[in-house]
């Protein structure tokens, strides 16, 4: 039943481009959980795009482009003013390092061309970053991903145990008060937990579609962030939810 309900996920969101879980779930008679699992099977499968309570249908027949490009349209705007936030943030002569998201794409286009040490595996983030001439930039060296257009495995993770790094800027799959911040792949999480290690300031940069949606693999607990940006779409009530002792949260306009 799984299989066939995917199947029809898949046919109507080649009729309409779009669904949205509550829609689905009423529809097949199953609840919003089953729905996201769902969708979180077809995502992992690279047949769709989540998106704040629904999804839309990947493009990749069309012509290559990774889906880290794909997802770089959606919830653009929030993401925008996300990156530009985050991006105020850094300092002259610091060392910092982004994660592989497009909310962290979004703060490399937002920073200016200043002194500055940015240590990276997304070769989107490398891309924008050869454009800024006094920014230096170490690149993580190891296996390639072009669907995210990222270098992971564990030549990456032990080039990353010799470096420090002043403030680490990362996204993820979901946060939750309980469950923390959460990935949905292994080799990700791997090298994001090295970067964690090594950082002084963590710094979480993710929209407000992510709240309370929980993924495969546990990066970290909330009470261990010491900055989260997001932006105005959560919900008074759910605010306080996130009332952690040493947390800060910034609603990016």
């Amino acid at each position: 039943m799984a299989v066939d309900r995917r199947k029809e996920i898949i046919n109507l969101l080649e009729q309409s481009g779009t669904v949205r879980v509550g829609d689905l779930s009423q529809r097949f008679g199953v609840t919003d959980e089953t729905i996201r699992r769902d969708l979180e099977r077809l995502e992992s499968e690279g047949l769709i795009v989540r998106t704040h309570g629904g999804a839309v249908l990947s493009h990749r027949d069309k012509g290559f482009e990774p889906p880290v490009l794909q997802r770089e349209s959606i919830r653009q705007e929030q993401k925008q003013a996300i990156g530009k936030y985050a991006a105020s943030l850094v300092e002259e002569g610091e060392i910092i390092a982004l994660d592989a998201s497009t909310t962290c794409l979004q703060i490399v286009k937002h920073l200016p061309d200043m002194p500055l040490t940015v240590l990276t595996y997304s070769l989107a983030i490398a891309n924008e970053l050869v454009k800024k001439r006094n920014i230096s930039m170490i690149l993580i060296g190891g296996n390639f991903d072009s669907d995210s257009m990222a270098i992971t495995g564990m030549s990456a993770e032990t080039m990353v145990e010799g470096y420090h790094v002043d403030k680490f800027f990362f996204s993820c799959q979901g946060f939750d008060r309980l469950r923390g911040v959460s990935e949905p792949y292994e080799s990700h999480a791997r090298l994001k937990k090295k970067i964690l290690n090594i950082s002084d300031q963590l710094i979480l940069v993710a929209d407000s579609s992510k709240f309370q949606r929980k993924s495969l693999i546990r990066l970290l607990s909330l009470e261990d962030v010491h900055m989260l940006i997001t932006d105005k779409g959560l919900l008074e009530e759910e605010t306080g939810i996130l009332e952690i002792k040493d947390l800060k949260v910034v609603y990016a306009e």
